[in-house]
């Protein structure tokens, strides 16, 4: 009986995503970052054909699937890392794919690190004066950071966006996760911009209706301002995030050409959360790529 037939009948016995562990005495239920052996049976651990798709699969802590693959031919192969150096040397030079490429690289991470992290509410800080400096906004956000930190250690876990107001001034957009005190946000805030002036807002859960800030919404949420290209100069960060966050590893394979990879992969998905696709999207190019999630 497969892991997933198993769990039908008993999720905590035969859920493979599920272990049981000790800690002094106490049994706790955590959750592994790894998949089954088998993501579906069209799908091989290696290439063993000379056409097809890569497959990326990553399941979250917060329930949440995405499945990603590339198409390849014969000659082609995926180089994963980084290590080239920027060919250009101001935002004007970069053409306009390029461009797009930084920032679709960026909202991906922005992205998986509030899934991850499970990022449950939204914290905006703001400057009362025009701050328009990015840099200097960015060093008062450190410091910020730095207090946040030391008041709550490891609790404190975040990730930072900026943006440009319509009067010009710099403010942050922030997925966090757990209960803050209002009013201690507001004065740690408060002392780091210092003479700038600042005040914060934090929107907290629901726990009903539609409007929910769940991890997904959250990571689509703080994503999307990344694609104001505008809001940040060249060169400049694009976000920041602080704290343990643990991304899952992905779950790889090989998907050979010729079949329905929508629908393989709706069931993977499917299959690994339980839940129905909500998210479909291809894009074309030189790799063709497809990308389906819950």
């Amino acid at each position: 009986m497969s892991g997933f037939s198993a769990f039908r009948g008993g999720r905590e016995a035969a859920d493979p995503r599920l272990e049981i562990t000790t800690l002094k005495g106490k049994t706790l239920l955590t959750l592994k970052t790894s998949f089954s052996d088998e993501l579906h049976p069209l799908i091989t651990k290696g290439r063993d054909t000379g056409n097809g798709y890569a497959i990326s699969c990553r399941y979250y802590p917060c329930d949440e699937v995405e499945i990603t693959a590339i198409q390849l031919g014969f000659e082609d192969s995926l180089k994963r890392g980084g290590g080239g150096k920027r060919k250009t040397d101001s935002k004007e030079s970069m053409d306009a794919p390029t461009l797009a490429k930084s920032c679709a690289r960026a909202r991906t991470a922005v992205r998986r690190k509030a899934l991850s992290m499970e990022a449950d509410r939204m914290l905006t800080l703001t400057f009362k004066e025009n701050v328009e400096d990015i840099d200097v906004a960015w060093d008062r956000f450190k410091y910020f950071s730095k207090l946040c930190r030391f008041r709550w250690g490891a609790r404190w876990k975040y990730i930072a966006v900026p943006e440009y107001q319509k009067r010009g001034a710099v403010h942050f957009h922030l997925a966090i996760v757990g209960f803050f005190h209002v009013n201690t946000i507001r004065r740690l805030w408060q002392r780091a911009v210092g003479k700038f002036g600042g005040n914060i807002d934090i929107t907290s859960p629901q726990k009903f209706g539609k409007k929910s800030w769940n991890p997904k919404r959250i990571a689509n949420y703080i994503s999307k301002y990344i694609a104001k290209n505008d809001s940040v100069d060249f060169n400049k960060r694009r976000y920041s995030s602080g704290g343990d966050i643990q991304l899952p590893e992905p779950q790889r394979g090989w998907l050979a050409l010729g079949v329905p990879v929508i629908k393989v992969m709706a069931e993977v998905v499917e299959k690994l959360s339980r839940r129905q696709v909500t998210t479909i999207w291809e894009s074309e190019g030189y790799f063709g790529i497809t990308y389906v999630s819950t």
